[in-house]
């Protein structure tokens, strides 16, 4: 009897040691994110003016692996979390940690983690978004690699 239940005991073992280096790789610490919005002069002006504040959200989400197919949403991905964060009326930069991100999804992830990143104005002043920004879109870990510099102008200035 004891033989057997070590038996077990050592195959129990075993199953948990492998199933945790799977995991290791998967879970080692993520990156902070520090993405630099840059404005125009007009956009600048204006958002002061207005007291306007900027919005900088990041949505974090992957590919999901064969295991998990069926718990991807709608586009095809496993969502990991959603973030934002204010900055003032000049811009600055906002840095994301991974306090944010389903830490427990991350085994469901075929590859690595991906984040989407958008800036948009706060909303406090004027009821829409009067800002038109780049966009970020990528592995967290090449984006997390070095500041990222988004630049925004007035969707106005478009026109003009």
């Amino acid at each position: 009897m004891k033989l057997t239940l070590r038996r077990y005991s050592l195959w129990a073992l075993f199953m948990v040691v492998a199933a945790g280096n799977g995991q290791a790789a998967q879970t080692r610490p993520l990156p902070d994110l520090q993405i630099q919005v840059v404005l125009s002069p007009s956009a600048r002006q204006t958002l002061v003016q207005g007291k306007e504040g900027i919005t900088v959200a990041a949505d974090w989400y992957g590919e999901p692996n064969a295991r998990h197919q069926s718990d991807a949403d709608e586009s095809g991905q496993i969502d990991m979390g959603r973030s934002e964060l204010n900055l003032p009326s000049e811009g600055g930069t906002a840095r994301f940690t991974p306090a944010a991100i389903n830490s427990k999804r991350l085994g469901w992830l075929k590859e690595g983690l991906r984040v989407n990143i958008n800036v948009y104005s706060a909303r406090r002043h004027w009821p829409d978004n009067i800002l038109n920004c780049e966009m970020a879109d990528g592995p967290v870990a090449g984006l997390a690699r070095k500041p990222v510099t988004l630049r925004c102008s007035l969707i106005s200035e478009l026109a003009g």
